[in-house]
């Protein structure tokens, strides 16, 4: 079995990007692990998890751990904007970590070996029941920089009329949402998670469903 250290080392070498040190970084990750403030290393491992305590120099000299939160199998996984008829589909997914029904859009962990692409295409069959008819990447995403290090990607789908829910995983409700509805939502503040808000505002940018119906928004982000 080996050590906290002995698996950090692992990654390191097999990931040296999440190690880096760029110019400036307020936070330098150290090559050996100090004898003192630690326990420094992988502290914890699963399918879908890990938590790092780095070592680190601060700015005024200190050294001490710093904890980090990274996907077990490299990347943050995928989340996909699927719209239908020019509305988006959303669903009511019961999160654990908040003890709350969230409103959100199709995502979902990798699998080992799969692109952010794979990922949404596969977690939009699995939560929702229907392909992508096509789809485009909208950009990277960072759900947590103060303490999760992980990339998601971030995709606009066209896909048909959804048909499928699950509530072994906590999804009550799949529907289409039109897009006055989802105007009324984020007014009231009835959707709060961050991979959604996102995909809304770069769909917006781009003039995408559900926003490809308002040329004043889309004239108006292209010229701003």
């Amino acid at each position: 079995m080996t050590t906290p250290h002995e698996e950090y080392e692992r990654l390191r070498g097999e990931r040296p990007d999440l190690f880096a040190n760029p110019p400036g970084a307020w936070t330098a990750i150290l090559d050996d692990f100090p004898t003192e403030g630690g326990p420094y290393g992988v502290r914890y491992r699963d399918d879908y998890i890990l938590l790092l305590r780095d070592p680190v120099r601060f700015p005024d000299g200190r050294t001490g751990g710093y904890m980090r939160a990274l996907h077990a199998h490299g990347e943050g996984g995928a989340a996909v904007l699927a719209t239908c008829e020019g509305g988006v589909v959303l669903l009511r997914h019961f999160r654990h970590a908040t003890r709350q029904w969230h409103w959100e859009i199709p995502r979902g962990y990798p699998e080992p070996g799969e692109t952010p692409e794979q990922t949404a295409n596969r977690e939009l069959r699995e939560e929702t029941g229907v392909p992508a008819r096509s789809m485009t990447f909208l950009g990277d995403f960072y759900a947590d920089t103060g303490a999760a290090g992980s990339k998601v990607g971030l995709f606009w789908a066209e896909v048909d009329r959804p048909h499928a829910s699950h509530s072994e995983e906590g999804i009550d409700r799949v529907e289409l949402v039109p897009p006055e509805r989802i105007d009324l939502m984020l007014g009231r503040g009835e959707i709060t998670d961050s991979f959604t808000l996102a995909a809304l505002l770069h769909a917006g940018v781009r003039g995408l469903a559900p926003f490809s119906s308002r040329p004043v928004r889309r004239a108006a982000a292209e010229t701003g």
